[in-house]
């Protein structure tokens, strides 16, 4: 907990002067979209991946360009993507070579739909806020099978054969719909996942020690977006469904930022 107090502190002492501060002055807010998205080339990293077929294929694409079309009436002045900011130099390199007409853009949902909505909306460049943290808590599993915590144990199965049921009702899906599903409220359905998880192992040694990572993660994305923004910005954040939940309270609670759905667009 003092782990994630602290990367609260630093993070949110780091942002300009210039950002919310100004934003709140001005009576200006920086409007901020949260579109969650599966992961277009199917993930391989989450605790339960993604089956899609080729997104590259022409109806696909052509499902694609309805949904750009639709996000380009929120005309965003920045687009923020799940990536590290250390990345921004290279994909930035790239979206400069595809404007070009010398890159061809790859399956994943970074380039479909970020690095082509940026070239609908004549952006320069688009800009990471991920944060590389790597979320074991394989420890706290193997604690629970140790210690006999099968309620705990039952309970995180139970919740990915629902996520599980989940995608497989999903597939051959149009996008557009999709998208809408993952984005309709409660954002939250399988988020108490991650509390089972803590609650793993002893007082002093609990599975909290390792999802810790999971919340500093989100809290860092949401403090590196409010660091590129300026007062009366838009900015449309694609990332994987599975933060919309943490990145909208965050957003919610802060000052200084407005929340705007999707679903408009998308309906």
């Amino acid at each position: 907990m003092l782990r994630v107090c602290l990367v609260a502190i630093l993070s949110l002492a780091s942002i300009s002067g210039v950002t919310n501060a100004a934003a709140q002055e001005n009576n200006e807010p920086v409007k901020v979209m949260v579109l969650g998205t599966f992961h277009f080339n199917g993930g391989g990293q989450d605790v339960v991946n993604t089956d899609v077929d080729d997104m590259l294929s022409p109806h696909r694409q052509a499902e694609i360009d309805d949904v750009l079309t639709r996000l380009e009436a929120f005309a965003s002045d920045k687009i923020m993507l799940e990536m590290g900011p250390a990345d921004e130099a290279k994909f930035n390199a790239n979206y400069e070579a595809y404007l070009k007409g010398e890159f061809e853009l790859g399956v994943n949902e970074r380039q479909q739909l970020g690095m082509k909505l940026a070239a609908r909306l004549g952006h320069d460049k688009l800009y990471g806020m991920d944060h590389d943290n790597f979320l074991d808590f394989r420890p706290a599993l193997a604690a629970a099978k140790e210690l006999g915590q099968d309620r705990l144990l039952n309970e995180r199965e139970a919740m990915i054969e629902n996520i599980v049921a989940r995608i497989d009702s999903k597939k051959g899906q149009p996008l557009r719909e999709w998208l809408i599903d993952l984005n309709s409220p409660p954002f939250g359905a399988n988020h108490y996942g991650y509390l089972t998880i803590a609650q793993m192992g002893t007082v002093g040694d609990s599975g909290a020690e390792q999802i810790i990572d999971w919340w500093e993660r989100n809290l860092v994305m949401f403090a590196h977006t409010a660091q590129y923004a300026e007062p009366g910005d838009k900015i449309l954040i694609i990332v994987g469904s599975g933060h919309k939940y943490l990145l909208h309270q965050f957003f919610e609670e802060a000052r200084g930022f407005e929340l705007v759905s999707p679903l408009p667009y998308l309906e």
